[in-house]
């Protein structure tokens, strides 16, 4: 008769969500929204302004695309951005 190992794994931790800011192009309408990874910010930002399709993430401030995860990693809490779609243009 052999002996039986248990062995529990744990799903890896998720970073904790950061509180951030996001504006529309207009800045007639700010969210604040909670998110780890500049995808579920993204994910997030989409269902809180309710758009489709493909939209730009800049930095409020000077218009700076953020569109890599660890860009997004090195911004502060809440960092002010501002959600652009098609031909939308930071000013």
């Amino acid at each position: 008769v052999g002996a039986v190992t248990k062995q529990t794994l744990f799903p890896p931790l998720m970073p904790a969500g950061r509180p951030f800011r996001v504006s529309n192009a207009s800045r007639s309408s700010r969210k604040g929204i909670v998110a780890s990874s500049l995808q579920e910010l993204i994910s997030k930002t989409l269902d809180a302004f309710l758009i489709s399709g493909i939209v730009t993430l800049v930095l409020e401030e000077d218009g700076t695309v953020v569109d890599t995860e660890e860009f997004f990693q090195s911004l502060d809490d809440n960092t002010h951005f501002m959600v652009l779609e098609k031909g939308q243009k930071w000013t």
